[in-house]
């Protein structure tokens, strides 16, 4: 175990940080540790995608470059970010929005996201690519 590892565990048995707390900062450490445990000769995975991209070109057939073109590109980054914003967020309100979620079907709790499960779905996100093409459109969604 490392001694950050353990100045973790300290800390929360002493009661300076909460059980949320030292779960978050002992992914990070374990984050942290990754690298380094990985060896050199191990093959290297493929890359991790930086963004989602949505492209819709009108699919009139002619090239006189009528209709509307989109060309939308959102940084997967902002999942981190959203994650750790809704840290932030009172228990109080929290439970409101889990609440006005459960009303429209979808059983979510802000509070058991944890950025390891974004890590997951933007690793899942790399294999994603959606083709659609229809008379008046052709739309692609993406990442890269």
């Amino acid at each position: 175990m490392t001694d950050n590892k353990k100045k973790i565990l300290e800390m929360l048995a002493e009661g300076k940080i909460s059980v949320d707390e030292a779960s978050r900062l002992l992914s990070l450490v374990d984050q942290e540790n990754a690298p380094e445990e990985s060896s050199p000769t191990a093959p290297t995975s493929k890359k991790q995608p930086k963004y989602l991209r949505v492209v819709v070109h009108p699919n009139n057939g002619d090239a006189s470059g009528e209709g509307e073109r989109v060309n939308v590109r959102v940084p997967l980054a902002l999942l981190h970010a959203g994650v750790r914003l809704a840290t932030l967020i009172p228990a109080k309100a929290s439970d409101h929005v889990s609440d006005a979620l459960k009303d429209k079907g979808i059983d979510l709790d802000m509070r058991n996201i944890k950025p390891e499960h974004i890590d997951q779905l933007i690793e899942a996100l790399s294999d994603l690519e959606v083709d659609v093409h229809d008379k008046k459109e052709k739309v692609r969604v993406y990442v890269e």
